[in-house]
């Protein structure tokens, strides 16, 4: 008798769940920190995704929280694994690890999913004669017509610029500036004679003849400047954005990734979140967990490479 209540017993507990914090959990919301402030094309892309997901499920709601002091990244990199709580950021996070050392390596990170990416505008002051994109990368291939591009301090943009510079073949005098602001102000003023700046701003100074629109980094579909022939469609061999990218804590579970990566591709295929993402100049560009690692791999790779040889050519510091 004892001996059977025992047996039953050990296999009552074998069928009880186990605690397992890896396991996926039922969160009252999960919650996306965006390390970037209300209001920026980086909150408005995650909240429309947010919100198109909420509208089309009954699971946990996606609550969007805007956190921009500087740890945010590396406090949610150590996060508990359990899917409540995921980090919005764009490939900044490479670009600063391998040009700045000031950010976590993605491998920090359990890539969740790719969700979109906004093309930007390469435009030039509105008084170089014949500006085209062919016209002024052939003048300024030589060092005594190199154009001036301002800049900010951001590593992304530096990343950005660099990979352009490589494509183009040419070697811009970059002018720095504190802020994004401060940078559209110098062209506008026609104290630079490019800029890599938003589709939005490009398209709104562009009718007010402030500025030329050259070219746009990569395909955006049916907008208002489908008509700017892209780099691509204009022999140059390269294509970027500033992409919006899912990713969790580390040891976070297949089967949690899994799940919150489904919702998200499910949000994608939304018409009403495409809308709303063409208003703002932005496509989708989903990638799942597998993909995402894969891209992170591949620009971690294609940035380093470029890196060194910016560097060999004396265009790139070594702290840099």
């Amino acid at each position: 008798m004892k001996i059977s209540f025992l047996i039953s017993a050990i296999l009552l507990i074998t069928l009880l769940p186990v605690n397992n914090p890896k396991a996926a959990p039922k969160c009252r919301n999960i919650k996306i920190i965006v390390p970037y402030a209300v209001g920026t094309a980086t909150d408005l892309i995650f909240r429309a995704f947010g919100q198109a997901i909420n509208r089309q499920s009954t699971g946990s709601l996606i609550k969007v929280i805007n956190k921009t002091h500087d740890t945010v990244i590396e406090e949610n990199m150590t996060g508990t694994p359990d899917g409540c709580q995921l980090l919005g950021i764009t490939q900044s996070l490479v670009a600063e690890f391998l040009l700045d050392k000031s950010a976590p390596e993605w491998s920090s990170f359990t890539p969740v999913a790719m969700l979109a990416r906004s093309p930007l505008a390469i435009v030039s002051r509105a008084n170089i004669n014949d500006a085209n994109l062919t016209n002024l990368m052939e003048a300024s291939s030589e060092k005594s017509n190199r154009l001036s591009l301002g800049e900010t301090s951001s590593s992304l943009e530096r990343a950005l610029r660099l990979q352009l510079e490589n494509a183009l073949g040419v070697s811009f005098k970059v002018t720095n500036f504190k802020n994004a602001r401060q940078s559209f102000m110098a062209l506008l003023a026609q104290k630079v004679d490019l800029g890599l700046v938003s589709l939005s701003g490009a398209k709104r100074r562009a009718d007010l003849r402030q500025v030329k629109v050259l070219a746009v980094t990569d395909t955006l579909g049916d907008t208002r400047l489908s008509d700017i022939a892209t780099l691509k469609e204009q022999g140059v061999n390269t294509a970027f954005g500033v992409d919006r990218i899912l990713v969790a804590p580390q040891e976070t579970s297949a089967e949690i990734v899994a799940k919150i990566s489904k919702r998200f591709k499910k949000a994608s295929e939304d018409p009403e979140l495409k809308e709303l993402l063409s208003k703002l100049y932005t496509k989708i560009l989903f990638k799942n967990p597998d993909e995402l690692a894969q891209y992170f791999e591949n620009l971690s790779a294609d940035w380093t490479a470029l890196k060194r040889k910016m560097i060999k050519m004396g265009r790139l510091g070594e702290s840099g």
